[in-house]
């Protein structure tokens, strides 16, 4: 009998381990730290991190790839799948993060805390034996964790050293949108890393790829997330039992009112508010929408699904992304999805000429003003005039080229002529130039005795000078020009996407700009001469214009003539629409009073 005990006691203890669902290991052994989690404890996951932490251990499937936007969990579900790995079926194991300061930041910020505030992690992590450096003893540093069967080593995607060593049988690339183009002269850093899993091809190996997108064009997240099935989250609707991811589309809101956020179901047309959303959720599961190729399952999952974040919260980021830097990171992180915001307006010369239209005097009766924009190049001055219009939307009045050396007068005198040019509207009006917006960018001593000779007439004229970045003001006061004159600076990269914009609705609403149709093919190709790129600097992108076109002037007039507008002289002098019992001041005078208040500038 002692014997037969013994020998049971002795299978017992040889007996391999019971199998552990990866997810059951992470609910059952981590505990959240509290310096990185908003809500410390044991871990309790989410119903979309189950299904992509229990991949990891499903014979089928070789590379993971997600994609998500940021506050859905992401990192947990990294550190539940990597501590399984370490617990659970342990071998060699490689992190490799875009640069070498955020891999020491995940392991300081992220790892570390996890593993401490974890027993279970705690206790291994630390013992087992370096191979890097052929000793016995255990490693825990910012660069390589050993733990028993196995190690793990952190790395950078820009130093091909750390990618091309020993063999891997579990891959982590974190944030692969942000990795380097090329690590050193070896090539590109993914494809690196993956080669160190070929020892264990077809033998358990696995390789997790994480990101949220970038652009259209270069997004290595999405190129991967395509090879694979394309798994989405469903949600199904209380009312109708419709099942479907959670789309922006549907997400509608009060504008400005950002808490008024909730969603429409697109079958049945019922309001799903917060708490019902987040009842969906619990009960949401993946779903393939691809074949893909062998051995890969995608993951897509935005901030609408996830229960870390609100509806009101996208609401409002969609609301404050206004420059395309914003939008791209709205895109990108809140809804995970690719974007080029140049895509937004593609402007097409021929089109623009097709719906050019008969403006020519007597204007509409609803004219209010009219601003102009000059250009000024080595051998000539382009003019825009443009017609504001009490109904928000503008006309091109008219586009002159005068050519002649701007170093001299004579040009300059054409240009004097022209701004003395009143335009006639049916109600019996003749509309001077309200305001004008002359650029300072080539012979400034001349510009200066041009505005110099408008303000003695009476005309409101400033200096002006572009300046890119879509972080700018529209228009802000600048330094003096020469000494004399006050420049006015355009933000032109904004004012210029505002231009691009209402250039592109092909219908008269609010914003919508008429273009004349007698002027030449150069105009409308000037007009859609600049397209709005983006290039990859430091791992994100930073959009910048780009002309496609010799000839932008028609364009750079446009945005002088658009942005000048919004000076504060104008309002002073066209005034509120007037009440019914009070007279409205006629025109003449609402131009003496924005001449007489132009003279501060001088």
């Amino acid at each position: 009998m002692i014997d037969e005990q013994l020998a049971r006691g002795w299978l017992r203890a040889l007996a391999p381990p019971p199998i552990v669902a990866p997810t059951e290991f992470a609910e059952s052994q981590i505990i959240l730290p509290g310096s990185a989690n908003a809500i410390p404890g044991p871990l309790r996951l989410t119903s979309y991190q189950r299904e992509p932490i229990d991949a990891i251990a499903d014979d089928d499937v070789e590379i993971i790839v997600l994609m998500l936007a940021s506050q859905t969990g992401k990192s947990t579900t990294i550190n539940a799948i990597m501590g399984h790995c370490i617990a659970g079926d342990p071998g060699p194991m490689l992190h490799v993060s875009p640069t070498g300061a955020r891999s020491e930041e995940f392991v300081r910020e992220r790892f570390d805390p996890l593993v401490s505030s974890s027993p279970a992690l705690r206790e291994l992590i630390g013992k087992g034996q370096d191979t890097r450096k052929g000793s016995s003893g255990g490693t825990n540093s910012l660069a390589a964790k050993t733990f028993p069967g196995g190690q793990l080593s952190f790395a950078s995607s820009f130093k091909a050293d750390e990618l091309a060593a020993r063999a891997i049988k579990f891959l982590f690339l974190d944030e692969i949108d942000r990795f380097a183009a090329s690590a050193g002269v070896e090539g590109d850093p993914i494809g690196l890393a993956v080669k160190r899993t070929k020892t264990f091809e077809g033998k358990g190996r696995k390789v997790v790829i994480v990101s949220t997108p970038t652009t259209r064009v270069g997004s290595r997240i999405n190129d991967w997330y395509l090879r694979g099935d394309q798994r989405k989250f469903f949600v199904r609707c209380p009312d109708c039992e419709h099942s479907a991811p959670l789309m922006f589309e549907n997400l509608k809101w009060e504008p400005g009112n950002p808490e008024t956020a909730h969603l429409i179901c697109e079958a049945c047309g019922i309001v799903h508010d917060e708490r019902t959303r987040r009842s969906m959720i619990e009960g949401g599961h993946w779903q393939a929408s691809a074949t893909g190729e062998k051995g890969i399952r995608s993951y897509h999952l935005t901030e609408l699904s996830s229960l870390f974040s609100t509806l009101a919260s996208v609401a409002q980021q969609y609301e404050a992304a206004t420059t395309p830097e914003q939008k791209q990171a709205f895109y990108n992180t809140t809804l995970a999805q690719v974007y080029d915001a140049g895509t937004e307006v593609e402007l097409s010369s021929s089109e623009l000429q097709q719906r050019a239209e008969k403006i020519a005097p007597p204007y509409a009766a609803n004219l209010i003003f009219v601003s102009a924009g000059v250009d000024v190049q080595g051998n000539r001055l382009e003019v825009t005039f443009l017609g504001h219009h009490a109904d928000q939307t503008f006309s091109v009045l008219n586009h002159l080229k005068l050519m002649g050396d701007t170093s001299g007068d004579a040009v300059w005198r054409q240009l004097d002529e022209a701004m003395g040019t009143t335009f006639p509207t049916i109600d019996g009006r003749a509309l001077p130039v309200l305001i004008q917006a002359v650029d300072s960018g080539f012979n400034a001593d001349q510009v200066v005795n041009f505005v110099q000779g408008q303000r003695r007439k009476s005309r409101s004229a400033f200096p002006i000078k572009g300046k890119e970045n879509f972080d700018r003001l529209p228009l802000a006061l600048g330094g003096r020009l020469k000494g004399q004159l006050r420049l006015l600076i355009v933000g032109v990269d904004a004012v210029k996407l505002t231009v691009q914009k209402a250039l592109a609705i092909d219908h008269p609403s609010p914003g919508f700009i008429r273009l004349p149709d007698h002027l030449d093919d150069d105009y409308f190709a000037g007009l859609a001469s600049e397209q709005l790129r983006a290039r990859i600097v430091k791992g994100a992108p930073r959009y910048e214009y780009f002309r496609t076109f010799r000839k932008n002037e028609p364009l750079d007039s446009l945005v002088y003539a658009t942005a000048i507008a919004r000076h504060p002289h104008v309002q002073a002098a066209i005034g509120k629409p007037p009440v019914p019992t009070q007279p409205k001041p006629s025109f003449e005078e609402s131009v003496k009073r924005l001449a007489a208040l132009s003279q501060p500038m001088r």
